[in-house]
């Protein structure tokens, strides 16, 4: 095991001290170990997510390149957003 030196804000130290002394760790590395699994389940979760929007973005390009698609008016979208807000509206 590699010893390393971190410095921490006070806040942060006090913070690891006050988990210490609440028991949820006996040692500063342990709290600086479930720090770290936290940001790497972190990182494991943005870069699937990542991904996921990639293969998303992906399909849609496929799906433009096939010509499997529909043009849109944003005016036309606006307006019939529009008209079912009123209708919803006028129900109550």
């Amino acid at each position: 095991m590699t010893k390393v030196i971190i410095t921490l804000k006070d806040e942060d130290q006090y913070f690891i001290e006050t988990a210490m002394k609440a028991g949820r760790y006996v040692t500063e590395s342990e709290a600086i170990a479930d720090a770290l699994s936290e940001l790497r389940a972190r990182e494991e979760l943005h870069q699937a997510r990542f991904a996921e929007l990639r293969a998303k973005i992906m399909v849609g390009i496929e799906e433009l390149e096939r010509g499997d698609c529909a043009e849109w008016n944003v005016e036309e979208v606006k307006s019939e957003g529009r008209a079912l807000l009123a209708s919803r509206q006028a129900k109550k």
